[in-house]
This record gives structure tokens, sequence and C-alpha cells, in this order.
């Protein structure tokens, strides 16, 4: 093993040198292992980073980048005979499903903090949201992707509570509060 010399103070040994480097190699296991591919591309990046100003356009971004997704799981679930490596193309669209989902659920709770008038973005997504679930029923329970589907269920749901919670409290506020002028609001 000269090719992997640890330096260690003087007085071990070869075997503590082995057991210190098998050591070595698991601790960074798990560091490679957390390492999750991000579900949008570089442009889709860039579109998220220029809404952030603008809660409606961002929603609407997340909600579309959402429907991707349910679409293709759709295409997929509804393939008499899909290819075998669709379980594996199945099982990454349900967690950037989630992955987006919990994106749009971080943004909806900060904008509703900020009180961005978003109703009729909230409208449209508590509609979309719930065709979502229909969409991730559609796959067949399957042991390579189940985990991910019942999880992305879990998201769906969620979802759809909170834009509903979030739309209920929007209406609310905007009721004793003077809503934004017609060329003043913030959605868009």
């Amino acid at each position: 093993m000269n090719y992997l010399r640890l330096q260690l103070p003087d007085g071990f040994d070869s075997s503590t040198r082995t057991i210190a480097a098998v050591a070595a190699i698991f601790l960074t296991l798990p560091l490679s292992a957390q390492t999750t591919r991000d579900p949008l591309t570089n442009d889709q990046v860039e579109q998220v980073r220029d809404t952030g100003d603008q809660p409606a356009q961002r929603i609407k971004l997340y909600m579309k980048f959402i429907e991707d997704r349910t679409q293709d799981i759709h295409k997929i679930a509804s393939n008499s005979k899909p290819p075998i490596s669709s379980n594996a193309r199945m099982h990454n669209l349900l967690e950037e499903f989630t992955r987006l989902s919990d994106e749009l659920q971080d943004n909806l709770e900060t904008y509703s903090e900020e009180h961005a008038d978003m109703r009729k973005t909230l409208k449209e997504l508590v509609d979309h949201s719930a065709r979502w679930k229909t969409a991730l029923q559609e796959p067949k329970a399957y042991a390579d992707y189940d985990f991910a589907r019942k999880t992305a269920l879990d998201t769906a749901d969620s979802t759809t509570e909170l834009a509903q919670k979030v739309l209920t409290a929007q209406e609310t506020y905007f009721a004793t509060h003077k809503a934004p002028k017609a060329g003043a609001t913030n959605e868009r």
C-alpha cells in the first residue's frame, strides 16, 4: 500500500495505519451519498432567481416545473409496456416532484409572511395541486419507487393544504387591510 500513505505520529504500526485508512474511507462515503441532483436546469434556476421579487410569478414557475414532472409521470404510467429503465426514471421524477413541491411550500410560507398578494395564483395552485395527486396515483405500486411515490403523494397533500391555508389567510388579511391598487398589485 505504498500509494496510500497516511502521516501518523511515530509509534503507530501498519495495522493502525490500515484501520485509519479504512475509517477515513468509510467516513467520506456518507458525504458522497448525500449529494442529490438539483431537479432544475441551470436555465430554470435563473428563471427562479429572476422572479425573486415577484411572488406570483415564482409560484407559477414552480407550478409549471411540477406540472412537467406530473406529465412525464403520466406518460410513463400510461405506457402499456414501459422499458425496464422507466422504473429508475419514475423514481427520479417522483423525487423531483417532492423536492420541487417542498421548494414551492417554502416560498409560499415566505411570501405569506410578507403579505404578498397571491390570491389569484393561490386559487390556481389549489386547483392544480389537486390534479397532481391524481397523476401521482397512476403508477402501479412497485418496490423500486413505491416509497418515493408515497412521499410524493404526502407532499402533494401538504401542498394543497398549505395553499388553501395561505389563500384563506390572505383573503382574511386583505379583507381587513386595503388591497393594493390595480396597477400596484403583486399579482403579475
